[in-house]
């Protein structure tokens, strides 16, 4: 197995384990302490990169197909998750979308491990 490949499949269970691990904080913030938004803001700064590093390793690794490009969707909308609150936070119906982009993301990260599962 190409090292880009290996690179792939372990980026791919680490992005789902923060994505999960991130709606926690929210919820944390939500539902505990308010301070937990900056652990919210600032974890996923370490991560946020690890779809696009994925999409790069597609070519490394000799990855091509869904996962190619499921991986770099997942950057898209991370991309999308911060101009969400950033950018378009002052208009309500967009802002309202970071949620559901969280669950998207969510999606994406259990498909993309579960092909790389079957294709072990």
């Amino acid at each position: 197995m190409q090292a880009g490949s290996v690179i792939f499949k372990v980026l791919a269970w680490i992005f789902l384990i923060c994505i999960v691990s991130q709606v926690f904080i929210a919820g944390l913030a939500i539902f505990s302490d308010a301070d937990n938004w900056s652990v919210h803001t600032s974890f996923v700064k370490t991560f946020a990169l690890a779809p696009l590093i994925m999409f790069l390793m597609t070519f490394v690794g000799g990855i091509k197909g869904l996962k190619r490009w499921v991986s770099l969707g997942l950057f898209a909308l991370v991309v999308f998750q911060f101009l969400s609150i950033q950018v378009f936070s002052s208009s309500s119906i967009i802002a309202a979308l970071h949620p559901v982009v969280a669950l998207l993301l969510f999606w994406g990260a259990v498909v993309t491990v579960k092909k790389n599962a079957k294709e072990a």
